[in-house]
């Protein structure tokens, strides 16, 4: 019986080091998106543009929500999706606007 509690605690260990890479993966994507969003944003305060778009970040949820014809449709975790990418669309909006707004 100890062999097939281990067995079980090496799979979990084991999925777990698959999470902490998913979860740096996500960190190197997310410092990319924000160096982009950052140029977006320095050529749009040049050019005296708004920042936000309300059809852009309808564009990017549309987007970001849709399925690969072999995905399994989940609309739970849609809606998870969803609220994510509202929720770093938010934080980058904070960010990039105290980023900005302190610079000389």
């Amino acid at each position: 019986l100890n062999w097939k509690v281990d067995g079980i605690l090496d799979t979990i260990a084991s999925l777990r080091q698959e999470v902490d890479q998913v979860h740096k993966k996500l960190q190197v994507l997310l410092l990319r998106r924000r160096d982009l969003t950052m140029a977006i944003w320095k050529i749009k305060q040049d050019q005296g543009l708004p920042f936000l778009s309300p059809e852009r970040e309808a564009q990017i949820l549309e987007d970001f929500l849709k399925h690969d014809k072999d995905q399994e449709r989940d609309p739970l975790f849609d809606e998870v999706l969803k609220r994510v990418m509202l929720g770093i669309l938010k934080e980058f909006e904070k960010y990039l606007s105290a980023k900005y707004s302190s610079e000389p």
